[in-house]
C-alpha cells in the first residue's frame, strides 16, 4: 500500500500491513489516525471469516458422510452374518425363540443384580451415577449418547444367560474409535475426557445371542 500523509505533520506515513490493524501511528510526531482503507480491510476480514466457516461446515459434512457410510457398512456386513448364521440354524433358532419368550416381556435375569453390586463398589470411591443402570432385551448391538464433562467417566455393561460375551466401544462425535473393550461377560470402559463433549457407547453382543443385558455409566474421579 501506499504511503499517506500525517493529518498533524504532514509526514509520510506507512499503514501497516495487517489486516486487523484499524490505527496507524506517525512516527515523526506520533499522531495516531485511521488506516484510509478500514471499510475494505473489515470486508476483507469478514470475507475471511466466512470462507473459514464454510470451510468448518463441509469439513462437519464430510464427517458426518463418513460415520454414515461406516454404520451403513457395519449394518450391512451385521446382517449378512446374520442371515448366514439362520440359514445354518434356522432350527434351533426357532426353538430358542420360544424359550426366549419370558426375556421378551422383560422377565429373566439381565445382569442388572451384578452391576448394582459394581456400582456400590464404586460410588464408595467417590464415583457418581450419570446414567442409571438401563435393562432391556437386545438381539443385537446397543448404542447410546452420554453427555461429558472434562472428567473420567466408566461404562459398565452385563448380560442375562443369553449374553455370554459383551464388548463395549466409545466413539467421539465424528465417528472416531476413542476406547474399547475385550469381549467379557462383565465389560468395563474407561474413558477421561478433557472436554465437554457427546460420546456414543455401544454394547457389541455375540453372533446371534439374545437376551436382556443391562448397561450403566459412571462419573469418577479417575
Amino acid at each position: 500500500m501506499s504511503l499517506v500523509r500525517c493529518s498533524e505533520c504532514n509526514a509520510r506515513v506507512q499503514p501497516p500491513a495487517a489486516l486487523e490493524a484499524e490505527v496507524m501511528r506517525c512516527n515523526y510526531c506520533g499522531h495516531e489516525q485511521p488506516v484510509p482503507d478500514l471499510p475494505q480491510r473489515r470486508a476483507a476480514i469478514a470475507a475471511r471469516e466466512r470462507l473459514a466457516l464454510e470451510k468448518e461446515r463441509d469439513a462437519h459434512a464430510n464427517r458426518q458422510r463418513d460415520l454414515d457410510r461406516r454404520e451403513q457398512r457395519r449394518s450391512r456386513r451385521g446382517t449378512w452374518m446374520v442371515s448366514i448364521l439362520s440359514i445354518l440354524v434356522a432350527p434351533v433358532i426357532i426353538s430358542v425363540t420360544i424359550f426366549d419368550l419370558p426375556a421378551r416381556l422383560g422377565f429373566g435375569s439381565s445382569g442388572s443384580k451384578r452391576l448394582e453390586l459394581i456400582q456400590a463398589q464404586l460410588v464408595s470411591t467417590g464415583c457418581t451415577v450419570l446414567e442409571p443402570i438401563d435393562s432391556e432385551y437386545a438381539d443385537g448391538n446397543v448404542s447410546r449418547l452420554i453427555n461429558v464433562d472434562p472428567r473420567c467417566i466408566r461404562v459398565l455393561a452385563a448380560g442375562g444367560g443369553g449374553h455370554s460375551e459383551l464388548r463395549l466401544e466409545l466413539y467421539s462425535a465424528d465417528g472416531k474409535q476413542v476406547a474399547k473393550t475385550e469381549g467379557t461377560t462383565d465389560p468395563q470402559l474407561a474413558y477421561c475426557s478433557k472436554t465437554t463433549q457427546v460420546l456414543r457407547y455401544e454394547i457389541v453382543v455375540g453372533p446371534a445371542s439374545k437376551g436382556r443385558l443391562s448397561h450403566l455409566v459412571l462419573q469418577c474421579p479417575k
